[in-house]
């Protein structure tokens, strides 16, 4: 099992612990055992960090994945809607991530 990364998928997940971590006060994810405890058909919300090819920036997006399969410490999953700029994944597309990903859980 393999996370995205910049060189084979052109898009790589922000980790959302580490994003809390950074900011406690404003930016808020689910307790551990919520993102550790999650089901075949649950939707969370990650932060995808995509390159853009044609221009000299990085597009962050913040999108759900619905959750269609759990192996180990890993949650795959398939993409919930379409990014906002430049295509580089869309609505269907397999994601692969670990509850440090997780930013959101849908209620």
């Amino acid at each position: 099992m393999e996370l995205a990364s910049f060189e084979r998928q052109k898009y790589e997940l922000d980790d959302g612990e580490q994003l809390h971590a950074e900011a406690p006060e404003t930016f808020y994810i689910p307790e551990l055992e919520q993102r550790q405890n999650l089901k075949v058909g649950d939707c969370v919300k990650l932060v995808f960090r995509m390159d853009q090819p044609f221009k000299d920036h990085i597009s962050v997006e913040r999108m759900w994945v619905e959750i269609t399969e759990i192996k180990d410490e890993f949650y795959i999953g398939y993409l919930d809607n379409d990014p906002q700029g430049e295509v580089l994944v869309e609505c269907g597309d397999t994601v692969v991530f670990q509850s440090r990903h997780i930013i959101a859980i849908y209620e």
